[in-house]
């Protein structure tokens, strides 16, 4: 059987990344209003992540209802219709634009405009652009929320090796002013189950008797009970797990969970959403794994045999003597 031998030290690398490993199911909302967001504490956020994440749409009984696919947040809008302008057409942006004079003549010039400036447009039905070229925004339609299809999320996000918190929540992200802003306007006084089952949550890869606290939990959701903001608190453990010649740069880590409950009704401070926050633990764990060698394995097995002969020597060389010693008596005996 593999020695398995573990050491502490201080963990002193400086500027690596770190992997975080998803696959998460959302049984009750589809993947259309789904986002993911990363933000460490230096300051730098990964907003709506498309690179190397995965969604499904999912049916009833939890199956994928078309091969999964590498694309973009489903909020964004689609043409559908296109037109053609008059050449000295200048297009309002509606006060977005930060130039005088500046013309938006199509509904992407205008979405633009308003992302520069920090704003968000919840009702397309305002924009002319958008209205004359037929776009449909998924986030303004009656039917966004789909009864039946749930959404599985899977792939990894990379983030920098430092504090920070991971989540997937409904809504529109976008950053302004240096600040990353949530926006679910849309959502307002809507009840949105955020029912999930963590299939695998991981930072790094695994390594054979290596644990994921979160992998196989499920969270059921209530009525109204259970609105909020799932929270899971993590202490992330740098670990070093060597066998041989092989070695593996990863991590453990333990966690705790929270929910804070919100109204439905007025969504102020808490973004229902799923959220992980994570920080890194100053010590890193070394696991060693070895096998002995064959050579080993013989020199044990030729030990326990002469073990065996010796001892066996002994219990005969003890028999016999006291056989003969009690015949010597029992001679002695009759002779007198």
């Amino acid at each position: 059987t593999p020695k398995r031998s573990v050491d502490l030290t201080v963990d002193v690398s400086r500027g690596e990344k770190l992997k975080i490993y998803v696959d998460i199911d959302f049984p009750e909302l589809n993947c259309d209003i789904l986002g993911i967001d990363a933000i460490d504490v230096a300051g730098k956020a990964q907003l709506e992540i498309t690179n190397h994440i995965y969604k499904e749409k999912l049916g009833r009984d939890g199956k994928p209802l078309s091969p999964g696919s590498k694309k973009d947040r489903a909020f964004l809008t689609r043409h559908v219709k296109n037109t053609s302008l008059p050449d000295d057409y200048c297009g309002s942006c509606y006060g977005a634009e930060k130039t005088p004079g500046k013309c938006c003549n199509t509904c992407d010039d205008v979405k633009n405009a308003y992302g520069k400036a920090g704003w968000v447009i919840t009702d397309f039905s305002n924009i002319e652009q958008c209205v004359r070229e037929d776009v449909v925004e998924i986030m303004n339609q009656k039917d966004k929320l789909i009864p039946g299809e749930g959404c599985n999320i899977h792939g990894f996000v990379e983030v920098s090796k430092v504090q920070g918190n991971f989540h997937i929540c409904p809504g529109h992200s976008f950053e302004w002013g240096g600040r990353a802003i949530h926006d679910m306007s849309v959502f307002r006084g809507q009840i949105l189950n955020l029912s999930h089952v963590i299939r695998r949550f991981s930072f790094g890869d695994d390594y054979p008797g290596k644990q994921n606290p979160l992998d196989g939990l499920k969270k059921i959701a209530g009525e109204k009970a259970d609105i909020g903001m799932f929270e899971y608190f993590i202490k992330v453990v740098p670990t070093t797990y060597t066998k041989g010649s092989k070695t593996l740069e990863t991590n453990q880590f333990s966690t705790t969970e929270y929910l804070r409950r919100t109204d439905p009704q007025q969504m102020m401070g808490v973004l229902p959403g799923v959220y992980f926050f994570y920080e890194m633990s100053p010590i890193r764990v070394v696991v060693h794994e070895s096998r002995k060698s064959f050579f080993h394995f013989i020199t044990q097995l030729c030990a326990i045999i002469g073990g065996v002969f010796t001892v066996s020597g002994m219990i005969d060389s003890t028999v016999f003597h006291g056989t003969k010693y009690i015949k010597k008596k029992m001679e002695l005996g009759k002779a007198d």
